[in-house]
C-alpha cells in the first residue's frame, strides 16, 4: 500500500511535472480602444507631424530588462499638423507591443506620428494613431494642408551626457570641500 508520504510526493512530481511540459500562453498586455478621429486627436495630442525616421536607437538587453525600455526615434520632419517642431525632432516609444510601443519603426521610412506629452520628450505608441505614410491615405486627407517645421534644431541632450555633467559637477564640489577641510585642518 501506498503510504500518506509517497502519494504527497507523486502529486507534487506531476504538478510540477506538468508545470515543465505545459507551454505558457503568450499574454498581451497592451489593448487599444478604437483610435480616436482626427479631430479628438488635434485636441489631445501634442504633436502631430509626418516625418521619414533618420535613425533608430533601442536599450541594451541584459539580464535584466523590460519591454517598457525607451526606443529613440529621431526624425526629419516633413510637415506639421500640430506642435512647434524643429526640422528633426526625437520621440520615443516602449520597446514592445506587449508595452503599448510603436514596433514598427523602420530607418528611412516615412509616418504620420501623433505625439503625446512635454514637447521636449514626444511620447508615441501603439495606440495613439501613428502609422506608415502608405496606409495614411484617409488621415492624411482629414489633416489638410499642415505646414513646414522651423529651420531651427533644438540640440537635445542624451541621458549619458546629461550623467557625465552631474558626475563632474559633483566630482568638482567634492574637491573644493576636501581643500577647504584640509586647509581648516592645517590652522
Amino acid at each position: 500500500m501506498w503510504t500518506r508520504a509517497r502519494r504527497v510526493i507523486l502529486i507534487y512530481l506531476f504538478v510540477f511535472g506538468t508545470w515543465f511540459v505545459v507551454e505558457p500562453l503568450t499574454v498581451h498586455a497592451c489593448s487599444c480602444a478604437e483610435p480616436p478621429n482626427i479631430k479628438d486627436q488635434l485636441n489631445q495630442k501634442t504633436a502631430i507631424f509626418k516625418g521619414k525616421v533618420l535613425s533608430l536607437t533601442k536599450p541594451v538587453i541584459g539580464k535584466i530588462w523590460s519591454s517598457a525600455d525607451p526606443v529613440k526615434a529621431q526624425f526629419e520632419v516633413k510637415t506639421v499638423w500640430k506642435g512647434e517642431l524643429s526640422s528633426q525632432t526625437t520621440v520615443y516609444t516602449a520597446l514592445s507591443s506587449a508595452s503599448c510601443g510603436y514596433e514598427g519603426f523602420e530607418v528611412n521610412e516615412e509616418y504620420i506620428v501623433f505625439a503625446s506629452g512635454d514637447p521636449e520628450r514626444l511620447e508615441t505608441g501603439l495606440c495613439e494613431g501613428t502609422m506608415t505614410l502608405a496606409s495614411a491615405d484617409e488621415e492624411l486627407k482629414a489633416l489638410g494642408g499642415g505646414y513646414e517645421p522651423s529651420n531651427i534644431t533644438i540640440p537635445q541632450a542624451d541621458n549619458r551626457s546629461v550623467m557625465i555633467v552631474l558626475f563632474l559637477v559633483i566630482s568638482l564640489t567634492l574637491f573644493i570641500l576636501l581643500v577647504i577641510s584640509v586647509r581648516r585642518r592645517r590652522r
